[in-house]
């Protein structure tokens, strides 16, 4: 009996600490070191648009001969575990649909931008949730 009061509880802890650290912090604001736009051409600013989290800020999209940054600013979205920002062009299948990969979300709250040398042309940037395969919120990439 105690030793199955001990497993249980061991289990317990462990699993609070495994939910609870693949959380962003909530009450954090990120600010990336400036993006310098000397030499980049703004291609568009878009807004973001919530899908099933509010998502709000702005995205705007720089390009440089072979590099294209996506800047996120004044940019908010709820707290999850594994968010995930992908490039995408279709919003309804966006695994099956084909996606490039950007990284981990930086921030839930601030500016950022994320740089690729991958100049393939996407119609969407999301928020996308991969622990549970949900769309955060998206913006026009074009």
């Amino acid at each position: 009996m105690r030793k199955s009061f001990l497993v249980s509880t061991l289990i317990l802890l462990l699993g609070t600490f495994v939910l609870t650290s693949c959380k962003k912090d909530a009450n954090s604001t990120v600010v990336t070191d400036p993006f310098d736009a000397t030499g980049f051409t703004l291609l568009s600013t878009r807004t973001f648009e919530s899908d099933a989290h509010p998502t709000t800020g702005q995205l705007l999209v720089w390009t440089k001969s072979d590099s294209i940054v996506y800047e996120f600013k004044n940019f908010k979205t709820d707290d999850g575990p594994n968010l995930d920002v992908y490039l995408v062009n279709d919003l309804d299948n966006v695994i099956s649909g084909g996606y490039m990969d950007l990284g981990p979300l930086k921030g839930i709250d601030g500016n950022f931008y994320y740089r690729t040398n991958n100049t393939a042309s996407y119609s969407y940037i999301i928020v996308w949730c991969s622990d549970f395969n949900v769309k955060f919120g998206h913006a026009l990439t074009i």
